[in-house]
């Protein structure tokens, strides 16, 4: 006796993205990469093709293995955009720079009046703005992450290295 199963196979779509930029050569293929890694990040699709260029295939750059997440936290410099698993956060300039300034110099403590000298170019003051802008950033992200640590005496320092994206 033979029995017959009909199996249901959703089609699989595809999508083809158009976009040009005018560049030089060597840097076609880093750019075309950091877009299509932008756009999984911010679509939440994993893309499985590659960008093809003149010709050559180029791999992505900085491409995350099957089954790794995006780090929750996404910094974009350029952009001076926060984003947290995927969410674009609103943040000031004095709340921007030091996020950034400490997630570049991941375990390493940097003292109040440091941090103003280094990040907003400050000399003087006794360090307390620092502590409010520690202390904005920390709402933001809280709870999802708790990237800035106080070290008692000393100041801050960044504990969330392998949480934080940079797009440079």
């Amino acid at each position: 006796m033979t029995q017959s199963v009909a199996v249901s196979i959703e089609p699989t779509v595809e999508l083809t993205l158009a976009l040009r930029v005018s560049t030089d050569s060597e840097h076609a293929a880093t750019i075309a990469a950091r877009l299509l890694e932008s756009f999984e990040d911010t679509v939440g699709v994993t893309l499985t093709a590659r960008t093809v260029q003149t010709g050559q295939v180029v791999e992505l750059a900085g491409r995350r293995r099957s089954g790794e997440s995006a780090p929750p936290l996404r910094i974009e410099p350029d952009s001076r955009r926060v984003l947290l698993r995927g969410e674009v956060l609103e943040f000031t300039k004095l709340e921007f720079d030091p996020l950034l300034f400490l997630s570049r110099n991941p375990d390493r403590v940097f003292d109040r009046i440091t941090l103003m000298e280094r990040v907003w170019g400050l000399s003087g003051g006794n360090g307390r703005t620092v502590d409010v802008h520690v202390r904005k950033i920390r709402g933001k992200l809280e709870p999802v992450l708790t990237p800035i640590a106080t070290v008692r005496g000393v100041g801050y320092r960044f504990d969330g290295a392998g949480q934080v994206l940079i797009a440079d």
